[in-house]
């Protein structure tokens, strides 16, 4: 049986785990639960337990020191955190210390514990799998890849394992490598959701199956290589050349089945695949850091593009970038709806957008959110274009690669709102009504049959009306109207989350809202507003973007 230790400071939660949790079902055992992190750390030196789940605020000593201590000492035990919403940075935290999952507090189920417990179970089972083999135990071939997988991570991303031992699986497990001369590429799919939708492949499972196949035929058509699967848009390629002395015959080498793979990926999936390329290292002790390597210059594809990129020599041009911003600076036909105060605003917005070019993808994603979000509230406000709430921009931005893309975007948006604003359709009187009564209620518990009675019209007709003079269901206008709102109490109040979304209308189930959210924002509440005061903080220095 393994054993389990479980650590919270509230009773109810710490009894409600310990006693709604099968736990022979996962061969494991509770064998202490403890009220905080100094009696779990002196518990843990006694026991030793197989896993732990902890909170991460706690008194006298919280989470993350615990999670440290532990690291410190053993990297085998495995770990899960608790967590609230508001706590999600610190359980990213740590992840990035060898945390093998995180449970949300506020909405665990027993469905997610038991899922969370498995998937715990499923590690142990291979990594004992794994040590069978590395002390000449047979390996079921069945798992071989999925055993692979997991080696490679504990090695690369956690130091689990030594480079002795990594050369002993590699020698054990037949793959086709060396530690002479090696390198490491990391692969990432090139607009991954628009994959997904294509093959309606909406777990990702036909897309990892087909793409491990292509890179283990490519590998061993050429006799040398390993493809492994890292997460669902990143893979990695490791390849030795231990039978050849020119760096530069190397670079042919790694160019050729690179071009190979981008032309088997175009056949099968009509789409391609980014590439970060190491430099050329020697002995597998150097495999992590040709392994930050090639995802660190795989990163330079969001501002320069698909394709393959090369530690030696690329350097991120911003040019093209800035001329984009540009554009949209002097965009005279969405300067001419703004009042000349507003369009000041504009011209702030565009100055720390070009001061904050470098910074990283999701930074500048929030920025673009932010600008967006502003252009339409300031129109919205106004009065001068009703229709700009009903325009739904973040999916897009969310699917795109890389900075340049994310700006076409930006640019298409701006010109919708213009000529919708410069030709505004018809709005009936009755539509005109039932907005201003959404107005008024949104934050009450409404139906369209009480927006119809108040309007004199019937259910159906309403319903009808709303789609054919603002091309949006009503349901889905009275969510977005609710989601403007939420936004402005997010960045400007303390309140909770959730019971921001009772305030603004949503059901007590927090759930729905967060979902609904993410749909029309691409960010949680909680990302939300964390970005948003981040990015205020970043252009403090200035001043400009807390007068935004």
């Amino acid at each position: 049986m393994y054993t389990v230790m479980i650590v919270e400071d509230e009773m109810l939660v710490r009894i409600g785990l310990k006693n709604s949790v099968d736990w022979n079902k996962f061969n494991m055992k509770v064998i202490a639960d403890l009220p905080d992190g100094q009696s779990a750390w002196d518990s843990y030196k006694q026991e030793k337990p197989d896993l732990i789940i902890t909170d991460i605020r706690m008194p006298r000593m919280d989470g993350m020191e615990l999670i440290s201590r532990i690291r410190e000492e053993d990297k085998q035990t495995r770990i899960v955190v608790l967590s609230c919403l508001e706590e999600f940075d610190l359980a990213r935290r740590a992840m990035s210390l060898g945390v093998s999952g995180y449970i949300l507090k506020l909405t665990m189920t027993e469905e997610e514990i038991e899922t969370v417990l498995s998937g715990i179970q499923h590690e142990w089972n291979e990594q004992q799998t794994a040590t069978s083999e590395r002390t000449g135990g047979s390996l079921l071939p069945a798992n071989l890849e999925l055993i692979k997988e997991k080696f490679l991570k504990d090695f690369l991303l956690y130091g689990i394992y030594s480079a002795e031992e990594w050369e002993r699986f590699v020698v054990q497990s037949e793959m086709r490598l060396s530690p002479v001369r090696i390198v490491a590429c990391t692969i990432e799919v090139d607009n991954y959701s628009r994959l997904k939708q294509k093959f309606k492949d909406e777990h990702g499972h036909l897309i990892k199956m087909t793409l491990l196949n292509i890179l283990n035929e490519i590998t061993s058509s050429v006799k040398r290589g390993e493809g492994f699967y890292v997460d669902e848009t990143h893979y990695l390629l490791l390849l030795s050349f231990e039978d050849i002395l020119s760096e530069q015959a190397i670079r042919q080498q790694i160019a050729h089945i690179l071009q190979r793979l981008q032309e088997v990926i175009r056949t099968y999936f009509s789409s391609s695949v980014s590439v970060g390329i190491s430099q050329i290292g020697s002995a597998y002790k150097s495999l992590p850091v040709l392994y930050h390597e090639s995802c660190q210059v795989l990163s330079h594809k969001f501002w320069t593009g698909t394709g393959l990129h090369h530690v030696r020599g690329e350097q991120i041009n911003l040019l093209a970038i800035e001329s984009q911003l540009e554009r949209i600076r002097q965009y005279a036909p969405v300067r001419e709806l703004l009042s000349p105060l507003r369009q000041e605003r504009y011209e702030d917005y565009i100055r720390i957008l070009r001061s904050h070019l470098q910074d990283d993808r999701k930074s500048i994603q929030h920025l673009l959110f932010q600008f967006i979000q502003w252009v339409s509230t300031s129109l919205y406000d106004h009065h001068q274009n009703e229709k700009t709430l009903l325009f739904n921009i973040t999916g897009q931005l969310e699917q795109c690669d890389t900075l340049p893309e994310m700006l076409d975007q930006v640019t298409e948006y701006l010109s919708e709102v213009v000529e919708y604003s410069r030709n505004l359709l018809y709005m009936s009187n009755e539509i005109a009504r039932a907005l201003q009564y959404i107005k008024q209620n949104y934050a009450q518990n409404i139906s369209l049959q009480q927006v119809a009675d108040h309007v004199n019209l019937s259910f159906g007709y309403l319903s009808n009306l709303f789609k054919k003079e603002l091309q949006i269901t009503f349901i889905d206008y009275l969510n977005r109207y609710r989601i403007e709102r939420a936004k402005e109490l997010l960045i400007g109040t303390n309140l909770k989350s959730y019971d921001i979304a009772v305030q603004v209308g949503f059901s007590p189930e927090y759930t729905y809202f967060s979902k609904v959210f993410k749909k029309v924002t691409g960010l949680n509440p909680n990302e939300y507003r964390r970005q948003w005061l981040s990015s205020a903080g970043a252009g403090g220095g200035t001043g400009a973007s807390q007068s935004l």
